[in-house]
């Protein structure tokens, strides 16, 4: 294996940072936890659908405010707490 071919495997193998939806993903989920609620509670009683709720707390795509408003409400935290 050449030396170009190895520096391209270890870059390969070295993770990815997190993006900043996967990190508000991630802050939302460990608060949910925290709250002693599962995914379909909180996203009943904030009044989001199944899969936008998925998708925010996924990292996939990204969350509206609204929904960041929502979220925080059922939390019972402000949104900025929400925000990593």
């Amino acid at each position: 294996m050449h030396d170009r071919d190895q520096q391209q495997a270890r870059e390969a193998a070295r993770p990815s940072p997190l993006t900043p939806a996967e990190r508000l993903g991630m802050r939302i989920a460990a608060m949910r936890i925290d709250a002693n609620l599962t995914q379909e509670k909180l996203f009943l009683a904030a009044g989001i659908s199944r899969n936008t709720y998925q998708r925010i707390e996924a990292g996939t795509g990204d969350a509206r405010y609204s929904h960041l408003l929502r979220i925080a409400t059922v939390l019972r935290c402000h949104v900025r707490d929400l925000i990593p």
